[in-house]
This record gives structure tokens, C-alpha cells and sequence, in this order.
């Protein structure tokens, strides 16, 4: 009389373990797919922010460069303005054609903090706008340097890790550009404070040249 129901209990048992058994292996499973897809969110996160700052800063420059066009009578300022106007705008296109196989909206305008160093720049004029110039151009293409390296070393997609990668020969030909302009050279020690150039400010303050002045 005894034998039947405890071998249902057992059998109850039984099931009742299995189940937990598998439930538990179904949530780790779970687990590590979710990590696994938060990782990868986060990496495209960090690529599509790269691309976003860099076309505000891009943008940025090729204002900048306007305004000194515009503004200064220094042979030497005029001729870094249009020599970042030209890369810029081609690396822009190559930007721009990188975020819509990526599928990544850019800005269309310049960030807040940017348009308020344009707008500094207007308002002053020669040997002033001159120093001023260079040392912005010294500032940004020095965050800029850091940034797209950073970039190149540790970004996740391929195309975007060799976009940085072959831009940072004009970053550091602009810098040495715009070091070599009337106040550039003061700028020197500060720009390289790694507190004072973090390069995903959200200032926006921070160059971005094209990839070369000849192949892009």
C-alpha cells in the first residue's frame, strides 16, 4: 500500500530537480548572451560617438578656417586656413560615407561651444585674430591628435579604426602648421595637459582633419 505513493514522490522529485537543472543553464545561457550583447552595444556606442564628435569638429574647423580667410592678412594663417578647409572637406565626405553604411545619424552644425569660439573669432581682428587663431587650431588638432589615436587603437570597427588611423598624419601636419604661426608655440605645454584635452569633451572643442591632403 505504501510502495506506490513513494515512488510517486520520488518520481515528483525527480522531475522537480530536472527542471530547476535546466532552467538554471537556460538563465546562465541567457546571462552570458546578454553580456555578450551589451558589449557589443557598448563598442558601437564608443564608434558611433567617435563619428559624431569628429563631423561637429570637422565642421568647426572648416568655419574657422572661413573666418581666417576672411579676417587675417597673415600669408602664413591663410594658407593653413584653406589647407584645413580642403582636407576637412574631403575627410568629411569620407566621414559621411562611412556613417551611412554604419547607418549613424552626424550632426549638421557645429556644437554650442564651437559656434562660441566662431563667434570669439569674429569678433577680433588682426595680429589678435591671428594669435587667437593659431592657438585654437594649436588646442583642437592636439585633442584631436589623442582622440583619433585612441581611435585607431582601441576602436571596434575596421573601417572607422583605418579612417583614424590614416587621418593623423594631417592632424599632426596642421599642428605643426599652426605651431609655427604667431602665438601658436605658447600653446605648446598647455595642450599637452591630459586633463585639459580630454578628447570626447563635450565641448566639442577638438579638430579633425582629413586624412591627407592628397588622397582624400
Amino acid at each position: 500500500m505504501t510502495v506506490r505513493p513513494i515512488s510517486l514522490v520520488l518520481g515528483t522529485v525527480l522531475l522537480a530537480g530536472l527542471s530547476c537543472s535546466a532552467f538554471a543553464q537556460s538563465s546562465t545561457g541567457q546571462d552570458s548572451s546578454d553580456r555578450m550583447t551589451h558589449s557589443m552595444q557598448s563598442d558601437g556606442s564608443h564608434d558611433a560617438m567617435f563619428m559624431r564628435k569628429a563631423a561637429a569638429a570637422n565642421m568647426a574647423e572648416i568655419q574657422a578656417g572661413r573666418i581666417a580667410l576672411d579676417k587675417s592678412s597673415n600669408a602664413q594663417v591663410k594658407q593653413l586656413a584653406q589647407r584645413i578647409i580642403d582636407d576637412h572637406t574631403k575627410a568629411g565626405d569620407q566621414l559621411m560615407s562611412i556613417a551611412q553604411r554604419k547607418q549613424v545619424s552626424l550632426p549638421t552644425e557645429p556644437m554650442p561651444m564651437q559656434k562660441q569660439e566662431a563667434d570669439h573669432l569674429k569678433s577680433l581682428s588682426g595680429s589678435a585674430f591671428d594669435q587667437a587663431y593659431a592657438q585654437a587650431m594649436v588646442k583642437d588638432h592636439r585633442k584631436a591628435i589623442k582622440l583619433f589615436g585612441m581611435e585607431s587603437a582601441s576602436g571596434s570597427d575596421p573601417d572607422l579604426k583605418q579612417f583614424a588611423s590614416t587621418t593623423l598624419p594631417a592632424l599632426k601636419m596642421h599642428l605643426q602648421m599652426a605651431e609655427q604661426l604667431p602665438g601658436g608655440s605658447g600653446m605648446h605645454h598647455d595642450a599637452m595637459d591630459h586633463h585639459s584635452a580630454t578628447p570626447m569633451d563635450d565641448s566639442g572643442s577638438m579638430g579633425m582633419p582629413a586624412s591627407g591632403s592628397s588622397t582624400h
